[in-house]
């Protein structure tokens, strides 16, 4: 501040302290003509060292730290996971409820995407509520830290990047409006953003008006609320989520049949191969024979068994291998739970066709013939 200011500052100050004016209405009275409140207080602070002779003493620590660094940035860092985290959970439940024939539902996507995403929210969600515990709790025993330079800078990041996600979220929803276009799972999908997005915005707009003077049992409250409705939120996606994609018991049971299926997939590419083989060394003699040969047994394979799992995985029990004629055969595999979808395809081209490894709980067969590709979905 130029010190001409600062001396007008000076004088009004004294001269108002000579006519029995407190420091808080001359604070209060200074701040609503438009000077700077860290101006004022050291305006005040100057004309009571001039009062006493005594310097002011300093404060031992700062309201800048390396810690305060740490834990804001921690806070908004976890608060990004969890929140990033739930919203995603929740595009994937408006998929999975409300399927659109235009853009369907990958269930192997969904299921491994939404394990992640409750792995996300079960780490850092708690994280978040214990540093933002740290965090007012300091608070609460030195107020200067509420001023912290690094958490309003930290807090007008988020709050820029939340009101993005709000702007993009209507000008998305319009363009739809626009183009006619609407649907039930978009507009949730819409609605999601803004609550999301917009709650934390709520949030943090009003956390930037905390400073020394800020009545610390009403923001408890209203942090404890916060936390509530975030908690309440986070609980409720995270049990939907165990619903859809299963307990870790469940997600064991799915990850062993995957195994199932990729064994028999490399043994029915084995059973190929010798096929080719075979066919290749002896095509002149009996082409007719050849293009139906199969092996009786897999352990006709010969060295391919030995990168091939012959065995379940889980209960060592051999595949079983049944040759049949015209080059057909059948590999059947006892399964612990029932594939979830019937239709295999690409997520990006949307072309969707029966599965052929679609298995029910128990014991399935699948018949191939060596001639033919291995399907692969």
């Amino acid at each position: 501040m130029p010190p001409s200011e600062n001396t007008r500052l000076l004088d009004f100050i004294s001269a108002g302290k000579t006519k029995g004016a407190s420091d808080e209405f001359l604070a209060a009275l200074l701040i609503r003509r438009g000077w700077h409140g860290d101006a004022v207080y050291a305006a005040l602070g100057s004309h009571w060292e001039t009062v006493t002779g005594i310097a002011i003493p300093a404060r031992s620590g700062s309201g800048e730290s390396a810690k305060d660094a740490f834990l804001y940035l921690l806070s908004f860092s976890t608060l990004a996971t969890w929140s990033g985290a739930l919203g995603s959970m929740l595009f994937q439940f408006i998929d999975y409820w409300i399927p659109d024939a235009v853009s369907p539902h990958v269930v192997y996507g969904l299921r491994s995407t939404v394990t992640w995403q409750m792995a996300s929210i079960a780490v850092a969600f708690p994280i978040y509520l214990l540093v933002m515990k740290l965090i007012f709790g300091e608070a609460a025993n030195a107020p200067e830290r509420l001023q912290s330079g690094v958490r309003k800078w930290l807090t007008y990041i988020a709050l820029l990047a939340t009101a993005g996600a709000v702007i993009c979220d209507l000008i998305w929803f319009f363009d739809y409006f626009l183009t006619g276009e609407l649907t039930l799972r978009f507009m949730l999908k819409s609605a999601t953003v803004i609550l999301i997005c917009g709650g934390i915005f709520a949030y943090y707009l009003g956390s930037l008006r905390w400073n020394r003077s800020t009545d610390l049992s009403r923001e408890r409250a209203r942090n404890l609320s916060f936390g509530a409705v975030a908690a309440a939120a986070v609980i409720a996606v995270f049990g939907i989520g165990l619903g859809v994609a299963g307990t870790p018991g469940v997600q064991r049971r799915i990850e062993a049949d995957r195994k199932r299926v990729g064994d028999l997939k490399s043994l029915a590419n084995a059973v190929k191969f010798w096929h080719d083989q075979k066919q290749g060394a002896n095509s002149a003699n009996s082409p007719a024979a050849i293009l139906s040969a199969v092996p009786s047994a897999l352990a006709e394979l010969g060295t391919l068994q030995g990168r091939l799992r012959l065995a379940d995985p889980e209960t060592n029990a051999r595949y079983e291998y049944h040759p049949q004629s015209g080059g057909t055969y059948e590999l059947c595999a006892v399964f612990a739970a029932e594939e979830m979808s019937q239709e295999a395809g690409d997520r990006y081209t949307n072309v969707y066709t029966p599965h052929f490894w679609y298995h029910a709980k128990g014991r399935a067969c699948f018949t191939l013939d060596a001639a033919k590709p291995v399907p692969w979905q």
